[in-house]
């Protein structure tokens, strides 16, 4: 295998690199190979059984990840591409594959009505290695290991994501209460998981017969699992599912920058920016968090709980992540792969990441379709020939990225971005501006023209080293790590949608961009040396220092006339430090103080990841680890869960007792309580969510009909009206005015089984005349209907 930046240094480890540990060597070396990895998983178990998660549950998650999707996958991998020569690559793009493998076999046996066929795929697949000769070789390995320092330093980036998911952990229960009062996505999502678990092809199961229009890929593989191993669903979603899709992406991204540079530093160095390196957050006085990160400006961060709250993007995110692995090796154009596996094999792996990541997560197919258009004008434009690979597999991954759009997310129509540009800066809480009110709605558009300047000059400090690359940034695998992240910068610039989905565009690039700033960084750096690194540490030191004396010289909230000098004033300080010392590498043609310019840039970002760390450690110190306090978590008309307990008592008693594909009926359809004369907020999936299965009508928020529906009225998505008032109105006179006539409505028109009757929500008859009840629980009651 060639590297791209340092063709003549052995890839496995360079005269700057520690030495990787053969795999034929002592016994003693190869246990310490696996220290690292027996602590990172201790501790794992040790956290989540602290969180409620029990040893077995724990086990048997593992268990069935291990055998179920990592090995099969491996093998798969090897077979078709061959061994990579690092068995952490080999084990993590194995697993990937392994769950596209899981959740395609999945889909095809739930539509079966035998959903625990999905056991033919590991099955199948291991005993096919097992008994075939040729295949055989997919066992074995080529025996290296990664160095010891590599390992610990990428089981520090894993453990410090590790504990920032205590936030999620101490806010969301494996019982009542479910999530925190403003938090839709988590009833959202455990209804997608017990709709994939019940029915295939899968609806909106809160507004029974409406079609799933959503990147819905993530929701089988959890029912997969949990119907292998009998654990609940929202024990995977708030618990275990993200865990090691998150890590085996940080690894990934290691992985990648071993691959493009050729040293083992590299890898943990892009761990560290792609997860820390953040916005860099210069204020001294106290502001929020935004809608979608932390810091005073977008910067896509992958630090905040999205890992959590959206478990599509952490899915999609390891998928691509493998998929831009192997599509390295296609654009290097190699006959042939180190120890087996081919050409077409690669292409065969190639397409079946990317029909994963079709439904695992709606950006991905469209950022890599256009990098790679890039990557061929790049390359035609620079070098006036035509790179074929790259031309080849931007046509398979442009005409998925079509049938993907006509097939799962009905042609993109009523969901789509739409160019708005500066809709980030100037709409959503991601910007300080808003905090201050110097940017958003009604405001100047020249403030949200500041706002974005300083954005880009953040985005500068993040990933600079990328400008380091020069002429190298024309070799194709590099070229594609860039055009991915313009892309996604341009996106949050140029592209605007309801509920801020544009800013998914920076969030999926970030990982890529943080690849080409630590490529420029080794770049410029030449021999790493201890003494060099020694040197980098210090200019991230000094960055972070800059930073918080800035704090303490702006620690009054800016107002009036200045405020937008007042925002931007300690962002030109910094840029005019990094512009000095960028300036005197240039002037003295010394990469190495290009190389601290890199480093001390990105120390600016460090204090926002630290600051977030810290206030695990702060909040837990005063409200207890183990649950957030009841206090802090109610919102403003009084709610202290997503799912209130009597719907969650009600529902829970339903999934004991109705049938899987008996219908449900409520009277409740807004989330929160909806004041007198205000919206009703479309967005409640309690009921699917509790009882796990279909509702006639509960919410209808993220549907395909709400998205039109918004669109012809001009108002948000979630304020839009239900698209069909008669069934509407029919769902709601069973309630209202109960009888043979209004009951028989649902239940022959609409085969309706069960009525979940909430007097929170409205006046209700008397139901109990002309339908059997069966459970209370406080305001809810349930009835059978006979």
């Amino acid at each position: 295998m060639t590297t791209t930046l340092d063709a003549i240094r052995d890839p496995a480890a360079g005269p700057d690199e520690p030495s990787a540990t053969p795999g034929r060597g002592p016994r003693g070396a190869a246990l310490a190979s696996l220290l690292p990895l027996a602590a990172g998983l201790t501790g794992i178990a040790f956290t989540l059984r602290f969180y409620g998660v029990a040893l077995p549950t724990t086990l048997a998650f593992a268990g069935w990840l291990t055998a179920g999707v990592a090995l099969p996958g491996l093998l798969l991998w090897r077979t078709l591409r061959g061994r990579s020569g690092w068995l952490v690559a080999d084990v993590v793009a194995g697993a990937a594959v392994g769950y596209v493998a899981e959740v395609l076999t999945y889909v095809a046996a739930r539509a079966a009505g035998l959903p625990l066929l999905v056991l033919a795929w590991p099955a199948g697949m291991i005993g096919a290695s097992l008994l075939v000769p040729r295949l055989r070789k997919a066992w074995r390995g080529c025996g290296e290991r990664a160095p010891a320092l590599w390992s610990w330093s990428m089981l520090a980036v894993v453990g410090v994501f590790c504990l920032r998911s205590i936030r999620m952990f101490r806010s969301h229960g494996l019982g009542w209460p479910v999530s925190g009062p403003l938090d839709a996505d988590t009833p959202f999502h455990l209804a997608l998981i017990a709709e994939a678990k019940q029915h295939m092809p899968m609806q909106a199961p809160w507004v029974s017969g409406e079609p799933l229009v959503y990147h819905w890929f993530v929701y089988p593989e959890m029912a997969a699992t949990s119907w292998v191993t009998g654990i609940d669903p929202l024990a995977l979603l708030v618990r275990l599912t993200p865990l090691p899709m998150f890590a085996g992406t940080l690894l990934l991204v290691a992985v990648l920058a071993r691959r493009i540079v050729g040293r083992w530093w590299t890898g943990p160095a892009a761990a560290v920016v792609t997860m820390l390196v953040l916005a860099p957050d210069p204020y001294g006085w106290p502001h929020p968090d935004g809608w979608f990160g932390f810091g005073p400006y977008e910067d896509g961060s992958v630090f905040r709980l999205i890992a959590w709250t959206s478990p599509t993007q952490t899915f999609g995110a390891l998928l691509f992540a493998a998929a831009v692995l192997l599509l390295l090796d296609i654009l290097d154009g190699a006959e042939d792969v180190e120890q087996g596996g081919s050409a077409k094999g690669r292409w065969a792996l190639f397409v079946l990441l990317l029909a994963g990541l079709a439904g695992a997560k709606a950006p991905y197919l469209p950022l890599l379709t256009g990098a790679l258009v890039l990557v061929v004008a790049g390359r035609l434009a620079a070098r006036r020939g035509l790179h074929r690979p790259a031309l080849l597999a931007a046509v398979v991954t442009g005409v998925l990225t079509v049938a993907s759009t006509v097939l799962l997310y009905g042609g993109g129509a009523n969901q789509s971005l739409v160019v708005e540009p500066l809709a980030t800066m100037s709409g959503f809480a991601t910007v300080a501006g808003t905090w201050t009110g110097y940017t958003g709605p009604g405001t100047p558009a020249a403030h949200a023209w500041v706002a974005a300047g300083i954005t880009v000059l953040c985005w500068l400090f993040i990933w600079g080293g990328g400008l380091a690359l020069g002429r190298r940034a024309l070799d194709a695998p590099v070229l594609l790590l860039a055009a991915i992240g313009v892309e996604g910068m341009a996106g949050v610039l140029l592209f605007g949608h309801p509920g801020g989905s544009q800013s998914y565009l920076i969030v999926s690039a970030r990982p890529y961009l943080a690849l080409a700033a630590v490529a420029g960084l080794a770049a410029v750096v030449g021999t790493m040396t201890w003494a060099r690194g020694g040197l980098l540490a210090l200019a991230a030191v000094a960055g972070t220092t800059v930073v918080l004396l800035l704090r303490t010289v702006d620690g009054t909230r800016p107002a009036g006339d200045r405020l937008g000098w007042e925002l931007g004033r300690p962002y030109v300080v910094l840029a005019a430090l990094a512009v000095v010392v960028v300036a005197a590498g240039l002037i003295r043609r010394d990469g190495r103080i290009l190389a601290v310019a890199i480093a001390m840039c990105a120390g600016f970002g460090l204090p926002t990841a630290y600051d977030q760390t810290a206030a695990v450690v702060t909040d837990t110190a005063r409200g207890g680890w183990r649950a957030v306090p009841r206090s802090e978590q109610v919102a403003p008309d009084g709610r202290t869960s997503a799912i209130d307990r009597d719907t969650w008592n009600a529902g829970r008693w339903l999934r004991r007792h109705a049938a899987p594909g008996d219908l449900l009926a409520t009277n409740a359809h807004c989330f929160g309580v909806t004041p007198a004369g205000g919206r009703c907020d479309n967005r409640r999936f309690a009921l699917a969510a509790a009882s796990g299965h279909r509702v006639l009508v509960e919410g209808w928020g993220f549907t395909n009909s709400t998205y039109e529906r918004a669109a012809a009225d001009g108002v948000l998505p979630w304020f839009a009206a239900f698209w069909d008032p008669a069934r509407l109105a029919g769902n709601d006179a069973a309630f209202t005015d109960p009888g043979p006539a209004t009951i028989g409505v649902l239940r022959d028109r609409y085969q309706v089984r069960w009525l979940v009757a909430d007097t929170t929500a409205g006046p209700v008859g008397d139901l109990g005349a002309h339908a059997q009840e069966r459970f209370r629980a406080g305001k809810l009651t349930v009835y059978e209907v006979t």
